[in-house]
């Protein structure tokens, strides 16, 4: 792994400190309604004994207020976000909403991360890229991709260049596979970066620069500091083939914060999975339902729709596993594709805004469709 820039690590100290208190101390899961999106929200939510505040008060100000240590999960543009312990979390959420200096505040939570099975096909995706990987094969774009383990060490992974690795859940620089369990992530990152050596199978934007995020419990704090790193890593591109079974506002709010003013403003992108479940996406229902954020389905029944999908294609694509090669389906396997093919867009126009990017992108799909 390369050596990061001391200004980067610097800002990164501050991430490593949040870790320290966000252990996984859980209630029981039973249905829990709290606050989200200034409205009552009930789910299977296990409720964490520490609050996430939304708040224009400083660190120093909010800590006199409240009389308890905190720590700051995200600064964003007109506000930030902060972690509060507290035993009583969902009591206390509620006290603190209804102070004028709190924006709002709610209870960390754990809820499932949803990857969903499906039937479908094996079929091989292919792309006509040979003309553009002549030109660029994305190099100088960052990808950050949030998921499980990655295996690095596989053959077709080796060479990939890794700009900066972290594991939210264990609080290490490392994201390689911790458990049996870790498998999404290598086929996840042999869609964009397999190399194009020969062997196995050739990634779409192998050339470009991987940002490796473990994330495995979908815990709100940690989601939130999973962006937080790729953001201070000044990912281009944030990959995340996975949604939430609900979308919780804090995660929203670093989330368009990202879209809206990374990328030295103009904008990081964001792609999420619409998630297989032959569903409707409703608003604000999960990270699907981003409007700002770019989200890809898939041709099959399987996959979700809905207004807030900007783009359809087949899935079915061979690709890295823990060891070997296998096919990857789902919006699981689209969701990188389309990562891949914006870094290659990327390259080669770095001034273009994400609106911007998404109209040239749908017109290379025509193209693509067409041959």
């Amino acid at each position: 792994m390369k050596i990061l820039p001391q200004k980067l690590r610097i800002s990164l100290i501050f991430v490593l400190s949040i870790c320290s208190i966000l252990f996984l101390s859980v209630a029981r899961a039973d249905t829990t309604c709290i606050t989200n999106f200034a409205k009552k929200q009930c789910a299977n939510f296990q409720i964490l004994p520490r609050v996430i505040v939304k708040t224009q008060l400083s660190k120093k100000a909010l800590a006199n207020k409240l009389k308890r240590p905190i720590q700051r999960l995200a600064v964003l543009q007109d506000s930030s976000l902060y972690l509060v312990n507290h035993k009583r979390s969902l009591a206390y959420a509620n006290k603190l909403q209804k102070d004028k200096d709190i924006i709002y505040a709610q209870p960390d939570v754990l809820q499932k991360r949803h990857n969903q099975k499906y039937k479908t096909k094996v079929v091989s995706t292919s792309l006509p890229l040979t003309k553009i990987w002549k030109k660029t094969k994305g190099k100088g774009i960052k990808i950050a991709i949030i998921d499980d383990g990655f295996n690095l060490q596989h053959e077709d992974l080796k060479g990939v260049r890794v700009g900066f690795q972290y594991d939210v859940e264990q609080r290490v620089l490392d994201a390689s596979p911790k458990s049996k369990l870790d498998k999404h992530g290598t086929q996840v990152a042999g869609v964009i970066f397999a190399q194009h050596n020969g062997i196995g199978v050739n990634g779409i934007a192998p050339e470009a620069e991987l940002i490796a995020i473990r994330q495995t419990s979908n815990i709100t704090s940690k989601t939130i500091l999973a962006f937080t790193v790729a953001k201070l890593a000044k990912a281009d591109i944030i990959n995340c083939s996975w949604k939430s079974a609900v979308l919780m506002q804090p995660v929203y709010d670093v989330i368009l914060n990202t879209i809206t003013h990374g990328r030295k403003g103009k904008g990081t992108a964001v792609v999420f999975a619409a998630g297989n479940s032959a569903k409707r996406i409703l608003p604000l229902s999960s990270e699907a339902a981003i409007n700002e954020a770019i989200i890809v389905g898939a041709t099959q029944a399987y996959s979700n729709y809905g207004a807030s999908v900007d783009f359809v294609i087949q899935s079915g694509i061979k690709t890295t596993k823990i060891k070997g090669y296998g096919y990857f389906g789902g919006t699981s396997a689209t969701a990188p594709i389309i990562s891949g093919l914006l870094a290659l867009k990327m390259s080669k126009e770095k001034n273009l805004t994400i609106k911007e990017l998404i109209i040239k992108l749908k017109e290379d799909m025509d193209e693509y469709r067409k041959n």
